[in-house]
């Protein structure tokens, strides 16, 4: 609020108490109370312009107190003026104060300066990460919905995509920064992680150097690109790469693991993994270098001793009314491809541990039970049989035919169910095995690092369905390089403050709920608010992830009615 002169048509001067604001991105004002003529006042008071200054000042000063009620005027004929926003969002601060606590703000700032570079790296990197989490979409959508978080973050949309250059060469040191700032503030368990990799189709006809055809985790025909992730014990993102859709994704450990073990010197690894991890290669690759492994073991595809060593039911001890586990020290002989490629055969000692539960067993027969459901129905119309859609119910039928192209030709002979394949698979029903090269790990502990596995499966699931991190909509390799990068670093800041959280309900900071990312991210999208009049905002939304947040991060999220200066208070306060 400021004094006001306004200039009369008979020439007098008229004081009047006036509020500025900002609407539909403009600067206002209204007239809040008249005065009076200046010349009249000037018989009342030495100095009526310094008088009535001081009195502004005192209101503005109440108003931010927040103690007085706020009297706002509704022009019911107000129309909506062009570019006007509806909902913006708050939500994004949660992520604003992780991002600040890990000092990515500094990482930016230190590497633009001395550079000649026309755009602010740090704030354009925080768009298309907060962009990400709130409101995932195009490079363009991050631009174009830019006024939602209450700041202006890319000054043109080119400076967006000149951007993503800049950020595919700082990637592998911000993933470095990071990693150790992490460590720092919320500890590592440095001897273990999780290794797993998916992949990402792209909607393009022609192949290039990074995105190439093979085989898809969503069964789809495009070229792809891999995505290597390792996980620590707690489940945060420790580091990624990218490879090539047609490159076996057992090759694909070895790559980042050296990287990791370098730049973030973390001594001794012992990578914890699914069966897809499980071959010679990596085995030997793995001790060579004095790290560990801990992988899980087909056993329908192992040979026949491991199997009767399996069925054996002497060793077994019962944890539990219906589930058993076993183990035992191997001598096991792995083949290797050495550095000049050349076939090795190694003999090593492998701890083999396997576990039985009933409730596997009935979950695998019940699976079953539904294929072979399906493969009946086939057998009755053996012209509906399509290798694409019923691979699983056409591998119990035997007599099928293909031809070169792998479809399924009219049979010349009579068709029939496997019943030897079923019986075996019956029989093993319920039976999971683990292998490791630590060979002192107690049996519970083996189960239990590899059952942490989970985690890094959900991570990618909130990457593919929460983040959706594809569509891609850059085709350039360095900018598809960055915008993996800004997943990567989203995925980040949503995993830390899910442990942030459910840390603080450890000590009893708050009450029995746990945190997930999908919660979380659920309800920073709707913690939104819509410009009533002025300068003044109403919000809409409020559930128990949001007090928390509130809480644990120190920032005053349950204001129904809040000023712009306010919201940026809550804004400022979170880059502290």
């Amino acid at each position: 609020m400021f004094v006001k002169k306004n200039s009369t048509k008979n020439g007098r001067i008229l004081l009047t108490f006036t509020k500025a604001y900002r609407e539909g991105g403009k600067n206002k004002q209204r007239n809040i109370e008249t005065i009076g003529y200046l010349d009249e006042l000037e018989k009342i008071y030495d100095d009526p312009l310094a008088h009535f200054r001081e009195i502004a000042r005192q209101r503005t000063k109440e108003e931010a107190l927040e103690t007085q009620p706020v009297r706002i005027e509704l022009d019911p004929v107000t129309r909506i003026e062009e570019g006007e926003r509806g909902l913006r969002n708050l939500g994004y601060v949660a992520f604003e104060k992780i991002y600040h606590e890990l000092g990515i703000h500094t990482f930016f700032k230190k590497h633009q300066r001395g550079q000649k570079i026309a755009f602010n790296l740090n704030a354009l990197f925080r768009l298309l990460v907060y962009s990400r989490l709130i409101d995932p979409g195009s490079k363009k959508q991050a631009y174009d919905h830019q006024g939602q978080f209450f700041e202006t973050l890319a000054p043109t949309l080119d400076s967006v995509y000149n951007s993503l250059n800049h950020f595919d060469r700082l990637n592998l040191d911000l993933q470095a920064w990071i990693s150790k700032r992490l460590e720092e503030q919320y500890g590592r368990n440095r001897s273990v992680a999780y290794y797993d990799v998916t992949n990402y189709y792209f909607e393009i006809d022609e192949e290039d150097a990074l995105r190439r055809r093979g085989p898809s985790k969503e069964h789809r025909p495009f070229p792809l690109v891999q995505m290597g992730l390792l996980l620590d014990s707690q489940g945060l993102p420790l580091a990624y790469h990218l490879f090539p859709g047609n490159s076996s994704e057992k090759l694909s450990l070895h790559p980042l693991l050296n990287r990791v073990r370098e730049d973030y010197d973390l001594g001794r690894i012992v990578v914890v993994a699914d069966k897809g991890m499980n071959c010679g290669d990596n085995i030997a690759k793995q001790l060579a270098r004095g790290n560990g492994y801990l992988y899980s073991q087909s056993i329908r595809g192992a040979d026949q001793e491991f199997q009767q060593f399996v069925l054996d039911e002497r060793g077994y001890l019962k944890t539990g009314e219906s589930s058993k586990v076993k183990s035992r020290i191997y001598p096991k002989k792995i083949t290797f491809t050495n550095k000049q490629g050349k076939k090795e055969t190694l003999s090593i000692h492998q701890k083999q541990v396997v576990f039985y539960s009933q409730d596997y067993a009935d979950k695998a027969a019940y699976e079953r039970a539904r294929t072979l459901a399906k493969a009946r129905r086939l057998l009755k119309s053996p012209q509906l049989l399509l290798r694409a859609i019923n691979k699983s119910a056409a591998s119990y039928i035997k007599g099928l035919q293909y031809n070169e192209e792998g479809e399924i030709v009219e049979p010349k002979t009579l068709l029939y169910l496997d019943e030897e394949k079923i019986k075996e698979e019956a029989r093993l029903d319920g039976y999971y095995a683990i292998v490791t090269s630590e060979l002192d790990l107690d049996d519970s502990e083996v189960i239990r690092l590899y059952h942490d596995l989970w985690k890094i499966e959900e991570t990618f699931k909130i990457s593919k369905a929460e983040l959706r991190t594809r569509p891609v909509y850059v085709s350039l390799e360095a900018h598809i390089e960055a915008h993996f990068l800004t997943c990567f670093v989203a995925l980040v800041l949503v995993r830390t403050l899910e442990l942030k959280l459910n840390r603080a309900r450890l000590k009893g900071e708050h009450g029995p709920q746990i945190f997930s990312s999908f919660g979380l991210l659920d309800s920073l999208r709707k913690f939104t608010c819509s410009h009533v009049a002025e300068n003044y905002y109403t919000f809409h939304f409020i559930d128990d992830n949001i007090k928390a947040i509130e809480q644990v991060l120190g920032l005053v999220l349950d204001r129904k009615y809040r000023k712009r200066s306010e919201i940026r208070n809550v804004i400022a306060t979170a880059k502290k």
